[in-house]
């Protein structure tokens, strides 16, 4: 059995999926004031982020960020707000990667969304489209609901940390992989 892995932002989703998160907050008229805030604290941040500089420090103060306007949200408020963000998100998927997840489904391959979105999210993506693992940045819920806080953030040397206990896990289940393929980036073609 074949394991493909995709990543999302840049590969299967062309934007930012940050973006799409604060698009959705924007809808709410109360939380207008704290994304404005959110945005003057966090362009210092975005600026370097841009220029290739501290990237990791942007990620988790922008996550950490958007998680922190979660805060309060009941876990059926969060699946509607991730719900929400799919649909937005539908409209920037790649083309060419989708007809590659279609082809890879076709060929009947495991497919694994490995992403540094919030895993809540991720799993409502690869659910969508048919793929039957993924991985995600964990949101901390206490009693259902969301503390405001991030337990793990899936970027670099996580993702990488997160895809061998996986595939250890699904050893230990019985379940080996053969050769695999990955994609990241923007694809060419289908």
């Amino acid at each position: 059995m074949r394991l493909v892995i995709f990543d999302f932002d840049g590969t299967i989703h062309l934007e930012e999926t940050p973006r799409i998160f604060l698009r959705v907050l924007s809808q709410d008229k109360r939380m207008r004031k704290k994304i404005r805030s959110f945005y003057i604290s966090k362009s210092w941040v975005y600026i370097l982020y841009r220029f290739g500089l501290c990237r990791q420090l942007a990620i988790r103060r922008v996550l950490g960020g958007i998680v922190k306007m979660l805060g309060g949200m009941s876990a059926s408020d969060i699946e509607n707000f991730f719900k929400q963000g799919l649909e937005l998100a539908r409209g920037s998927f790649s083309p060419i990667s989708l007809c590659r997840v279609k082809n890879h489904l076709k060929s009947d391959d495991q497919i694994l969304l490995l992403s540094g979105a919030f895993s809540q999210f991720v799993a409502l993506v690869a659910r969508d489209l048919g793929m039957q693992f993924w991985l995600g940045t964990e949101i901390e819920l206490s009693s259902g609901i969301c503390t405001g806080r991030i337990t793990s953030i899936m970027n670099g040397p996580s993702k990488v940390q997160a895809l061998k206990t996986f595939l250890k896990e699904q050893k230990d289940a019985g379940v080996v992989f053969d050769m695999s393929e990955a994609y990241a980036g923007t694809l060419k073609s289908c």
